[in-house]
Parts: C-alpha cells; sequence; structure tokens
C-alpha cells in the first residue's frame, strides 16, 4: 500500500480579464475561497471543489495565460488587469477517484502515476463553468478558462456553451497540482494503511512518519493547517512513549 491513495488536489483555472487594474502579483497571495461546491457535494456523488481567487505572479502566469510566442505576449499586456481563479478538486471520496501512485523508477528516482479519469474531468468542467460565471459576475469583460480548445468569451453565455462542448481529456484540459498528500495512509487496521493512528509504521516499530503523506484521501482545503497540527500531536506523542514524560511547551 506504500504510495498508493496519494492526492494531489487536481486544479482547474480559469483567467477573467478587467476594466480596472487588480494587479494580481499585489497584496496577500490568496485572501478569497468559497466552499460552496465541496459542501454542496455528497461523499459518493459527484466530486466536490473548492474556488480560490489565486495569486498570479508572472512565472505562474507565463503558463496560466496559455499560447506562447506573439499570442502570450499579447496576453500578458493584460496582465495587470487579469485575476486568476482556481478549484481545488476534492479527490480520494470516491471509487473512482482513488488517487495516483508513487513508485520508484530503475534510476531510484521518485515516480507518480495520477490518472485524471472521467469523474475527475467531470469536476473540471464544472468547475470552470463555475468560475466563469463567477468571474461575469464580478464584472470581467472576458474570461478565458485554461482549456487547449478554450478562446477568449465576451459573455457568460458563449463561456457556458464552449465549456460544455470542451472535449474534458488529459492533456487538452489544462491542470495542475497544488497540494500532496497520502501515500503513507494512517489507518486502524494494518490491511488498510501503511501507518497506525500513532504515526508508526504498522512493519516497522521504530519508524514514524509525521506529514501530509498520512492523510487518508485530501481534505479539500489547503493543508497546511492541518499538517502542522497533526504534526504536533504525532510528536509530541512519540517524545512521551520514547522518554515517558509529558511535553512541557515554554
Amino acid at each position: 500500500m506504500l504510495g498508493a491513495r496519494t492526492f494531489l488536489h487536481p486544479v482547474s483555472f480559469s483567467a477573467g480579464i478587467f476594466d480596472e487594474r487588480i494587479e494580481g502579483w499585489q497584496g496577500a497571495p490568496q485572501s478569497l475561497y468559497s466552499d460552496h461546491f465541496v459542501h454542496d457535494a455528497p461523499l459518493q456523488g459527484p466530486i466536490g471543489f473548492k474556488v480560490e481567487a489565486a495569486p498570479l505572479h508572472p512565472g505562474m502566469a507565463s503558463i496560466l495565460m496559455g499560447g506562447h510566442g506573439q499570442r502570450l505576449m499579447t496576453r500578458f499586456q493584460q496582465y495587470p488587469h487579469t485575476q486568476m481563479m482556481l478549484s481545488l478538486m476534492r479527490d480520494g471520496f470516491h471509487p473512482e477517484s482513488v488517487g495516483g501512485k508513487v513508485r520508484m523508477h530503475l534510476d531510484g528516482s521518485a515516480v507518480l502515476d495520477y490518472p485524471l479519469t472521467d469523474y475527475v474531468l467531470d469536476g473540471f468542467r464544472r468547475s470552470l463553468l463555475a468560475m466563469a460565471e463567477i468571474q461575469f459576475a464580478a464584472g470581467a469583460k472576458v474570461v478565458r478558462p485554461f482549456h487547449e480548445q478554450s478562446d477568449d468569451y465576451s459573455t457568460w453565455a458563449a463561456a457556458k456553451a464552449a465549456i460544455a462542448a470542451f472535449d474534458m481529456k488529459p492533456l487538452l484540459t489544462g491542470a495542475g497540482s497544488a497540494h500532496v498528500m497520502g501515500g503513507c495512509g494512517m489507518a486502524s487496521t494494518e490491511a488498510l494503511g501503511v501507518v497506525r493512528p500513532d504515526g508508526v509504521h504498522w512493519q516497522v516499530d521504530n519508524l514514524s512518519v509525521h506529514d501530509g503523506s498520512v492523510f487518508p484521501t485530501s481534505i479539500g482545503a489547503n493543508p497546511q493547517l492541518s499538517i502542522y497540527g497533526m504534526t504536533n500531536l504525532l510528536a509530541t506523542q512519540l517524545v512521551k512513549r520514547l522518554n515517558g514524560k509529558d511535553v512541557v511547551l515554554a
């Protein structure tokens, strides 16, 4: 089971171009989000996703604006007026969303295979629709979904029709990864996971894992605080097991 059920929060993107300057490279990197489409999805229903207002630094913009050469240069002229949204897919809660598998390459490097299934890509289509509608409602003059078949759309109706007709396939659908979780899943029994609830490996008593790899699914949110909290709890418990004393924080 080691390396299995590795989750990435697969990410879709949508750019909105406004009359006013957005300057997405300024200020707090991410300040607005919505859980509406996470809470709206039952665990066994369509994949849920979290919508966020993303930062847009030059390196990131050079990829997410799409195109190259003259086309990309033209789009960079709109850079100060471009706002970027992203959606995190809440992977790991459905038989068709089992995440990826990490294996060792012949040269010893790690290789990840993460299939973008039809189930996951259906979430991409719904998220592109949701983000385009939000951007037009916020006053965008043009919306550009991140997809190889996408164009610039000046109305919600045009964007909605185009997104509905996209071929939602890998390599055509623009996809990113926001967070890496899983691969050393925590479980109550050895048959279900790699580590025990206290973080100790089921087969190697002197090996403990204290990071985001112990998550049995993704969490549908930016995971850093959950990782900090989990690591603090597991490390504190480990110290007490090793020396028999409670950890006292100064």
